[in-house]
């Protein structure tokens, strides 16, 4: 009886230590395969122009809600950017009739800081990845951020590098860094801000 009790004890613990190595080891081949999809979205957004460009008009000083624009062409939108200025601007493009890559260009009047956001997106238009570049004379810094999704839109991973911005060469995490810059997170096309625009 006491055998039995003592092997049914193994077994358990045994398991208990597996789950976790499992469920990690599953993340790790969730954010690989990730990793191989946004590289061959890379190399199709950088065969292809944008199918869609939308900006941000709104004043940027002005605390009111952003108002979203569609522009036919990166020319047309240069020619609206002559009269007002647009702090951002979404480059969008399509596979299959479907958006699968929004990559943002955000940045102040004061050209003090740009931040470069790059979502890739599935064909079923939930995210799978965020990579986030911000770059601050705040620290002459550059600081990047990953975020990974699995299919239910929960995040399985997030990392954060600093790099000086000079140099380009990676360093510690300041010690007076706060993180004001913030990453916003569109977990599917649907939520994008100029989504409902026709």
């Amino acid at each position: 009886m006491k055998t039995r009790r003592a092997v049914l004890c193994l077994f358990v613990l045994g398991l208990l230590f597996a789950l976790p190595a499992a469920a990690q080891t599953n993340k790790t081949v969730q954010i690989r395969a990730i990793d191989r999809y946004v590289k061959a979205l890379e190399k199709f957004v950088g065969q292809k122009k944008p199918q869609l460009i939308a900006a941000d008009i709104s004043d940027y000083n002005d605390d009111r809600k952003e108002r979203w624009r569609k522009f036919a062409s990166e020319k047309a939108l240069e020619k609206f950017r002559e009269r007002t200025e647009t702090y951002t601007i979404a480059y969008n493009w399509r596979q299959n009739g479907r958006l699968v890559r929004s990559n943002f260009t955000r940045f102040s009047p004061s050209g003090d800081w740009a931040q470069y956001d790059f979502y890739s997106f599935r064909a079923d238009g939930t995210l799978a990845k965020l990579a986030s570049e911000l770059r601050t004379f705040e620290g002459d810094l550059i600081v990047l951020r990953d975020y990974y999704f699995d299919e239910k839109g929960r995040q399985i991973r997030r990392t954060t590098r600093f790099r000086d911005l000079r140099s380009k060469k990676p360093i510690k995490k300041p010690k007076d860094w706060g993180g004001g810059y913030d990453v916003e997170i569109y977990k599917s096309v649907r939520r994008l801000p100029f989504a409902k625009l026709k």
